[in-house]
């Protein structure tokens, strides 16, 4: 299942700008960057490469896919 949001161009960016620095900063932080790696790998990076899919920062992300299972 899976659901559409519609954002502004300008609600976009803020979203992709907060989300890149929260990532960030969990990933570095000793009490949480192995969560963070954890649910990179669990859909956090494939829905990470899809909201910034066609921007600066997708590249970051293209390792991450979808899982089809």
């Amino acid at each position: 299942m899976g659901q559409n949001i519609y954002f502004t161009d300008r609600k976009l960016q803020q979203v992709r700008n907060y989300v890149f620095e929260a990532v960030a900063i969990l990933g570095e932080a000793f009490e949480t960057y192995e969560q963070v790696d954890k649910d990179m790998e669990d859909g956090l990076g494939s829905a990470l490469r899809k909201l910034y899919k066609g921007c600066n920062g997708e590249s970051i992300y293209a390792e991450y896919k979808t899982k089809r299972g």
